[in-house]
């Protein structure tokens, strides 16, 4: 029987196909934003890494349509192909990925994409896709990660690590007519009845931003009158021998543009969003210190004793140990409470002002863990997959 989704939460990882939604609610014009990187299952495309938006009632990023199968000439070398959705390419290949692994029927076939960490948080929530295997050795690592600022801004990180050359790399935005586009360096706009998506271009500096016409399809060819140009935003960046952030904000409006301020750092980029604060590295794996936050975090949300900090492994606020965990960890950090992913089981150490009076993990008395004094940290294991660590 059928049942009301409204009492579930609408921000939702389902690990095994891989597919990520994050939802503000339930309601027709609320913010939907759904990613795919997974294995490849039977009748899929090759698509890995693409994603769907709508907001306020108006579906901004798609992936093209109207094609028939095997009697459109362009079904298998467009449509079913990277260049067809709003994924990346590597050196302008349309059909820079290959198919991954199936998910079932053949034990030990598990050469595909996949989604790593992933955490639901109050404010905010994250996940990240690793679809680097699936480009033809290219690129040594290609993971697409997304910060979700609630309840309606995304900031996506392409983190790009090059092979023995350097490449290209085009992030793809799929939308219905090529006249809802207007593409800037700076902040391009993506406009449909009425509401308009604004994509923040905020790394790296050298880039290129296009607006792409795209063909029709057979069915658009013979059932649409009168015909109108099709199209997709692209931005182009390119390695330069080091591990390339391509980061880009996307945020909906009914009115004006929303207020977004950034700035460069050192090893780090900042802003705000409507007063939403933000910090992500331009050096992945490099510590970097902003704002009295030393930390080597992907990007990190949040201000005061609330913090969301995504593929961590030290944070050090003022001078005081937060966290420090020998493998990336994403978390929530609110005051003597850490919610937390992990991809494997972790030893961390977590900065106390005293003494504990008790430790407990997913809500039972930690078997053991240690206090050291002299660093003023706890010292525990963080069990694999998701958990909630609180500390008295």
């Amino acid at each position: 029987p059928r049942d009301d989704p409204f009492d579930e939460n609408p921000v939702r990882l389902f690990r095994e196909v891989g597919t990520t939604v994050f939802k503000s609610g339930w309601e027709p014009d609320d913010f939907v934003f759904v990613f795919r990187s997974g294995p490849f299952i039977n009748h899929q495309h090759i698509d890995q890494g693409t994603f769907w938006l709508s907001d306020r009632g108006s579906l901004f990023i798609e992936e093209r349509h109207g094609s028939t199968y095997y009697e459109d000439p362009l079904y298998q070398p467009w449509y079913t192909q990277p260049v067809g959705h709003s994924t990346l390419l590597i050196d302008h290949n349309h059909q820079s990925q290959r198919v991954g692994d199936l998910l079932w029927n053949v034990e030990g076939f598990d050469d595909y994409a996949f989604t790593t960490h992933f955490l639901d948080g109050e404010n905010a929530a994250f996940t990240s896709g690793d679809i680097g295997r699936l480009y033809w050795g290219k690129v040594k690592c290609l993971k697409r990660n997304i910060l979700y600022l609630k309840p309606r801004t995304l900031l996506m990180l392409d983190t790009i690590t090059p092979g023995d050359q350097d490449v290209d790399v085009t992030a793809l935005y799929q939308t219905h007519y090529l006249e809802s586009i207007t593409a800037s360096n700076d902040c391009s706009e993506i406009t449909v009845d009425g509401n308009t998506l604004f994509v923040k271009h905020l790394a790296p500096d050298y880039r290129e931003v296009k607006e792409v016409e795209t063909p029709h399809y057979l069915y658009t060819l013979q059932r649409q009158r009168p015909l109108k140009k099709e199209g997709m935003l692209t931005v182009t960046a390119r390695t330069n021998k080091v591990p390339l952030v391509l980061a880009n904000l996307l945020t909906s409006t009914t009115e004006s543009k929303p207020v977004i301020e950034t700035e460069k750092g050192n090893g780090f980029a900042s802003g705000k969003v409507n007063g939403i604060p933000f910090v992500f590295t331009t050096f992945p794996g490099n510590i970097y210190d902003a704002d009295g936050i030393k930390t080597d975090a992907l990007v990190f949300t949040g201000s005061g004793s609330k913090l969301f900090v995504a593929i961590c492994t030290t944070l050090i606020r003022d001078n005081v140990m937060i966290i420090e965990s020998e493998q990336p960890v994403t978390c929530e950090i609110d005051g003597g409470k850490l919610k937390y992913y992990s991809c494997t089981d972790n030893e961390a150490a977590l900065g106390v002002a005293s003494k504990p009076t008790s430790v407990m993990i997913n809500g039972k008395d930690a078997e053991s863990y240690i206090y050291d004094g002299n660093r003023s940290v706890v010292k525990l294991t963080l069990p694999s997959g998701e958990g909630i660590v609180e500390v008295k």
